[in-house]
């Protein structure tokens, strides 16, 4: 199952992601659950990179399927607010197809 939470400040904006596991829908190249969510996430982090100034920290280990990026302050651009909001659309859309298989939480920070 893929793990993901998403952080919100106080405010209860998003300010970042970690996700962790492996959906284990199929086999891996098959599994269609894992290719949605990772290509939502790359091109989140891809996103965030290129089109955003804000300052933030970002680590993976493939292996695990882990994946954490969040603001190294609570005051977002507008840029990077839309794109996390965008990024948790598309998750609990998934969730909303697959939820055996990827687990939505939030947690404020």
């Amino acid at each position: 199952m893929i793990n993901v939470t998403i952080f919100k400040n106080s405010k209860l904006e998003y300010v970042g992601f970690e996700l962790l596991g492996h959906a284990g829908y199929a086999d891996s190249g098959m599994d269609i659950v894992c290719s949605a969510v990772s290509a939502l996430t790359i091109t989140v982090v891809n996103s965030i990179e290129e089109l955003c100034e804000d300052d933030y920290s970002f680590d993976e280990n493939q292996d695990d399927g882990f994946i954490r990026l969040i603001a190294n302050s609570n005051e977002l651009s507008h840029d990077m607010e839309l794109i996390l909001k965008v990024f948790v659309l598309g998750l609990s859309d998934i969730e909303k197809s697959y939820g055996d298989y990827i687990c939505l939480t939030f947690k404020e920070v």
